[in-house]
């Protein structure tokens, strides 16, 4: 009896670090990170800042340290040329 209850408790302890590995992955914004799954999905320049904050926010809980940083840089690069856009005499 105790064989069939460790079996179980076993059982049921991997399949929840597997839900939540898959919920994990499940939670990173692809097409902030790699441009991929962007099917009609259009940003102004303020709404991108604010999805590629979000996502940085979200930490290594979600993305690896490459991750985070490729979506920083393009954090950095989208402020950039929103400071371009709103330079006078352009």
């Amino acid at each position: 009896m105790t064989r069939i209850a460790v079996i179980l408790s076993t059982s049921l302890f991997l399949l929840a670090g597997t839900a939540a590995h898959a919920q994990t992955q499940s939670e990173k914004d692809e097409c902030l990170l790699a441009s991929r799954n962007c099917i009609d999905q259009v940003d102004d320049i303020y709404r991108r800042m604010h999805r590629l904050d979000k996502e940085i926010r979200k930490g290594t809980r979600v993305y690896s340290p490459q991750e985070l940083k490729k979506l920083q840089i393009k954090l950095t690069e989208t402020q950039e040329e929103l400071k371009t856009l709103e330079r006078p005499g352009k």
